[in-house]
């Protein structure tokens, strides 16, 4: 009795009373269990999972890059994000990755464009602060039009904030790291399918568009294992689009859908010349004025063709809802089930693995619903933000947390009982 109080002396004395008593009665099943001879659990082997695989969010993410075809991987090890770059290192001769741990963030992103140029099909993995660091070189990456995939595990900031505890405060990170304006993806996995999945696009569209493309976790998704039925490989492709060159090769050819076709060094008898300075159709540097509008205009004109193919939000109950969630990334799994134990059939979860380009169907979800209600794990609501700069519409409630810890069921719960009662 005394350790119990003592354990608990901190607490209300209704908490103190109810673990109290919960001792009790287990001492007291404990004592009845040991005159009767103990007790024999049966163990029994649930067959339904003998074909499923364990895995975390970090393995996810890194197995999704080797499907995705990646060869090259540099960075400085940060936590949540370290998992990726150990799991990759350690099955590099498997997959004929070099895998690089740099001096510094700044160096991780710069290896993996000079490797990027010279073909692979390059990533780095970091968190917040690394990738504050590595802002200049996303811009570099934008100028000179080279494929990156930069794997962003959020943890709680600013600063070091709290390096072992999830949030989902770098949304706009990843929205507008780098200067000048330069197009982009970011994707946010919800689960560690999608976690898979959409690291594998994410190779493949960064190849296609060369354009750096994000993919934001966190740390509760990155140390989360669940058993799950193994990865479907049946579909997904390495898409290569690097071409041949001759001698009258122009690395940045103005087109009208603003790719231009991608070189490397010595395949083929052209020239790949790239410059972070504003440069003409074959790379060389220049100051002309018209040509600068023409090739920002030609990166930019990458974005529609991103935003036509965008991954779709997953909606999660009735379409004829009168109340729609809205989330993103690893909040999924826990609104889903708050809503199955909710139990209401006039409530539908909108959730989006990939955050940016926006939907272009969101403002006609939203219009559809009486109520909106968002859930993040940030203090300022970051991606009703972007809801409300890319639509014109403001979300009406706002469910966030950012203590370190994510979201319980329970939590959920109870938020939406009391703005849907």
């Amino acid at each position: 009795t005394d350790c119990t109080r003592s354990f608990f002396s901190s607490k209300s004395p209704d908490i103190i009373e109810n673990n109290l008593n919960a001792a009790i009665q287990g001492h007291s099943i404990g004592l009845d269990l040991a005159d009767s001879g103990g007790f024999a659990p049966a163990i029994t082997v649930d067959t339904t999972v003998e074909n499923q695989i364990l895995v975390n969010g970090a393995q996810a993410v890194a197995l999704g890059a080797i499907a995705g075809g990646c060869n090259f991987i540099s960075s400085y090890p940060m936590s949540p994000s370290t998992a990726v770059l150990v799991f990759l290192a350690g099955r590099a001769a498997d997959f004929d990755i070099v895998a690089e741990q740099a001096e510094d963030e700044i160096a991780a992103i710069n290896m993996a464009l000079g490797a990027s140029y010279a073909g692979a099909r390059a990533m780095v993995t970091t968190s917040g602060g690394g990738f504050a660091l590595m802002a200049e070189g996303l811009s570099l990456a934008g100028m000179i039009e080279t494929p990156v995939v930069v794997h962003l595990a959020q943890r709680p900031g600013p600063a070091t904030g709290l390096p072992t505890r999830t949030e989902q405060g770098d949304l706009e990170l990843a929205l507008y790291a780098g200067h000048g304006e330069f197009p982009r993806a970011v994707f946010a996995p919800g689960t560690l399918e999608e976690a898979f999945y959409l690291t594998h696009k994410a190779f493949n569209l960064a190849d296609k568009y060369q354009v750096p493309a994000i993919v934001l976790t966190d740390q509760y998704l990155m140390d989360s294992y669940y058993n799950i039925p193994p990865f479907d490989l049946s579909d997904l492709r390495v898409e290569s689009n690097i071409v041949k060159t001759d001698a009258n090769y122009k690395r940045y050819e103005l087109t009208s859908d603003g790719i231009s076709p991608r070189g490397i060094p010595g395949f083929g008898a052209g020239l790949v010349a790239v410059d972070s300075d504003e440069h003409d159709e074959v790379g060389h540097i220049t100051e002309d004025l018209d040509l600068r509008v023409k090739m920002v205009q030609k990166r930019l004109a990458k974005l529609p063709s991103i935003t036509e193919h965008v991954v779709s939000p997953q909606l999660v109950g009735p379409e004829d809802y009168k109340n729609l969630i809205i989330c993103w990334g690893s909040t999924r799994n826990m609104i889903t089930e708050a809503l199955g134990e909710l139990a209401r059939d006039d409530t539908a979860v909108l959730h989006y693995g990939q955050v940016y380009p926006l939907h272009p169907r969101t403002a006609d979800y939203l219009k559809a619903a009486a109520r909106t209600i968002i859930i993040e794990g940030n203090a300022t609501a970051q991606f009703a933000k972007l809801i409300r700069l890319s639509t014109g519409i403001d979300i009406d409630h706002r469910m966030l947390k950012y203590d370190g810890l994510n979201f319980t069921v329970e939590e959920i719960i109870d938020g939406l009982d009391a703005l849907l009662s």
